[in-house]
C-alpha cells in the first residue's frame, strides 16, 4: 500500500511475519489516512519496521505508539535504575551502557531467551516499541516468531490440550534465560491460556514460550513438561521466525500477545541502547 502524499510504503518482510514501513518522517504530524494504514499493517503483519528515524525524541516514539493505543506503564518502576530524570514514567531503556558502574537500563548484555513482555501479568502489553539508538557492529538481532502460524500448524493433540489448558508464567527480573533465579521477592507469576485471540482479528495465537511458562495447570509435572518441550519446539521452527539485524534510528513495534521474541549474544565492550514503550493491554482472551 503507498501513499502519494507522503511516499509512505509498506512492504512484506522476507520471513514469517512482519513488514517493512518506508517513506514515514515521524518528526511530522501524521494523517488519519497514513494512521489507519499503519493499523492495518499491523494487525495483518504483526510487527511493523519503520525506517530510518534518526534521532527520534522520545515524544516522537510516545506518539507514534499512540497511533495504536494508549501508553502503557512499566510493570517495574524505574527506582533501582538510572534512566533520566527527565524521561518520561513510561519508558525503559534495554541498555548495556553503564554510569558510576552501574548499567543504567534493563536486560543489558548477552542472548535472551523467547518470551512475550509482560505475560506474567494479569494484562501484559498489548504492543512494544524499540527504538534503536546504538547497535553493536554484529549480533544483538531480535528474533520474532509468528504465534499465529505456529498455532495453526499444531498436531492434533497438541491443539487439545492447548485449546483446553491454562498455563503459569514466571519471571524474575532481568533474567534472559529459563534457568532463572528463585528470589521470590523478585519473581512474578500469572496464569494465562495457552491460545489467546488476537482483539483486532480473532486470529487464535500460541501463548506459551521458553523463557517464562514453565507449567501447564492441571496435568502431572512431568506430561506437562513433555507437552511444554514438544511446543516450544514446535513454535521455534524456521519457518516461523524473522530475524532482525537492526540499524541505527529503526523503529519497530509489535503485537505482544501474537509474536515472541529473542536476543542473539553480541560484543559487550559495544554498545547496545535501545528505547522502549508499550501499548497498554487488557485482559486476555482464550481463543
Amino acid at each position: 500500500m503507498t501513499s502519494d502524499a507522503l511516499a509512505l510504503q509498506i512492504q512484506p518482510l522476507p520471513g514469517a511475519l512482519g513488514a517493512e514501513v518506508t517513506g514515514l518522517d515521524l518528526t511530522q504530524p501524521q494523517d488519519a489516512t497514513t494512521i489507519d494504514a499503519l493499523r492495518a499493517a499491523f494487525r495483518d503483519h504483526l510487527m511493523l519496521v519503520v525506517r530510518d528515524q534518526a534521532d527520534l525524541s522520545p515524544e516522537g516514539q510516545m506518539n507514534f505508539c499512540e497511533f495504536f493505543g494508549p501508553l502503557g506503564t512499566r510493570s517495574r518502576q524505574a527506582d533501582d535504575r538510572h534512566e533520566g530524570s527527565d524521561a518520561p514514567a513510561e519508558v525503559m531503556f534495554v541498555s548495556n551502557r553503564k554510569e558510576n558502574g552501574r548499567f543504567i537500563g534493563s536486560l543489558p548484555e548477552g542472548e535472551m531467551q523467547f518470551h512475550m513482555d509482560q505475560c506474567y501479568v494479569e494484562r501484559p502489553a498489548r504492543a512494544t516499541c524499540l527504538y534503536a539508538i546504538a547497535i553493536p557492529d554484529a549480533g544483538g538481532d531480535t528474533v520474532f516468531g509468528n504465534l499465529c502460524a505456529a498455532y495453526a500448524a499444531l498436531p492434533d493433540d497438541l491443539r487439545t490440550i492447548v485449546d483446553s489448558s491454562r498455563a503459569r508464567q514466571v519471571f524474575s527480573y532481568d533474567s534472559t534465560s529459563a534457568d532463572q533465579v528463585s528470589d521470590a521477592a523478585a519473581k512474578r507469576e500469572f496464569i494465562q491460556p495457552m491460545a489467546v485471540a488476537q482483539p483486532e482479528s480473532g486470529r487464535p495465537a500460541l501463548y506459551v514460550n521458553r523463557l517464562m511458562t514453565i507449567e501447564i495447570m492441571g496435568l502431572e509435572p512431568t506430561l506437562s513438561r513433555q507437552a511444554l518441550d514438544r511446543l516450544i519446539a514446535h513454535e521455534e521452527r524456521p519457518q516461523f521466525l524473522y530475524v532482525h539485524q537492526w540499524r541505527r534510528g529503526d523503529l519497530i513495534i509489535w503485537d505482544n500477545l501474537c509474536t515472541m521474541h529473542a536476543r542473539t549474544e553480541f560484543d559487550r565492550t559495544q554498545d547496545r541502547h535501545l528505547r522502549r514503550f508499550t501499548i497498554a493491554g487488557g485482559q486476555l482472551t482464550a481463543a
